[in-house]
């Protein structure tokens, strides 16, 4: 009695171990993409909640100078400790993450601030008149060359009644 034998070929297990390879380095490309982009989202949301910051910041200062009554006086320059009013923060940057007192933040290396406040375009905001309010962007650049923009809009609400 012939008792018949089965396997595999030579060729036939050195065609499965290369499709193995080639099955095996496509998911390691398809791992290390990812695992390379695993921070993207801690440093987006450290960028959105540093534009916050800066924008509450600027919106929560008085829409006059309070030494002047005017809008939009010369910036005062120097900490943010020194802006009393929204268009002080007109201009600023900064290649660092600070406190308003100048100090740096540590652990916050990498990210860097921009600010531009301006008057409202014409029926930007319904009917209020260019004059009576401002709109504030804020930029801020993460380590990853990410921009994050928050814009906000502060209002002439304070003492002029034209405004209200």
């Amino acid at each position: 009695m012939y008792v018949r034998q089965r396997g595999l070929t030579l060729v036939e297990l050195v065609m499965a171990i290369s499709l193995s390879g080639i099955m095996v380095a496509g998911l390691m490309t398809a791992y290390s993409s990812i695992v390379s982009r695993s921070a993207d989202p801690m440093i987006r949301t450290q960028a959105i909640t540093l534009a916050q910051a800066y924008l509450e910041e600027t919106l929560q200062k008085p829409f006059y100078d309070p030494a002047t009554g005017t809008i939009c006086p010369a910036s005062p320059g120097g900490n943010r400790d020194n802006f009393n009013n929204v268009c002080d923060y007109n201009g600023y940057t900064s290649s660092s993450i600070s406190l308003p007192n100048g100090a740096a933040v540590a652990g916050l290396s990498g990210y860097s601030v921009a600010i531009v406040v301006a008057n409202i375009g014409s029926g930007e905001l319904g009917s209020l008149a260019s004059n009576c309010g401002l709109k504030v962007t804020v930029n801020i650049i993460s380590p990853i060359n990410e921009t994050i923009s928050l814009v906000g809009y502060r209002a002439d609400y304070e003492s002029q009644p034209a405004c209200s």
